[in-house]
């Protein structure tokens, strides 16, 4: 049986949230989409700043799905605040999907801890079979990091440098 997954989507541009959630609904699959327009909003929900304080209410996702090219805190500045931030945090698979084929983008993206760079295609069927294949992926056969919600007292958080 498929597990519940929860998706945070970060894209400025709502046509294509709309059209992720269709195609993952096709699919069939158990996906929960937060959907955020501005990388800011997601740096805000991910801290559980505000509205978002209560984790059972505002969970941390699974996975999240970044566009690069936004304004103002586009997906580069989110993908370097994501792996500096919190230790529950940086380990959290990020998927770029993009339509930016740049080769500079792309290496910028894996640079800053991207774990896949999904390009979308021009053809709008092509783009469906792809965010489905990467929706099954990630959601039900990809093994992520398991969530923490409690450091162990004393423990050193990953890439922390060790005591003297």
């Amino acid at each position: 049986m498929p597990v519940k997954s929860l998706f945070l989507q970060i894209d400025d541009d709502e046509t294509e949230m709309q059209f992720v959630a269709r195609e993952f609904a096709k699919a069939r699959l158990i996906i929960t989409l937060l959907p955020f327009t501005s990388g800011r909003e997601a740096v805000r929900y991910l801290r559980g700043e505000g509205k978002h304080q209560d984790r059972s209410q505002s969970p941390l996702p699974d996975v999240i799905l970044l566009d690069l090219k936004m304004p103002d805190f586009d997906g580069f500045d989110f993908l370097k605040w994501l792996r500096e931030a919190d230790y529950r945090l940086r380990l959290t698979p990020v998927i770029v999907v993009s339509d930016s084929a740049v080769p500079d983008d792309v290496r910028r993206a894996y640079a800053l801890g991207a774990n896949s760079y999904c390009l979308k295609p021009v053809d709008p069927s092509e783009f469906a079979k792809r965010i489905q294949i990467l929706g099954l992926y990630w959601a039900e056969h990809a093994e992520k990091p398991p969530t923490c919600p409690v450091w162990p007292p004393n423990a050193p958080q990953p890439n922390a440098p060790p005591e003297s």
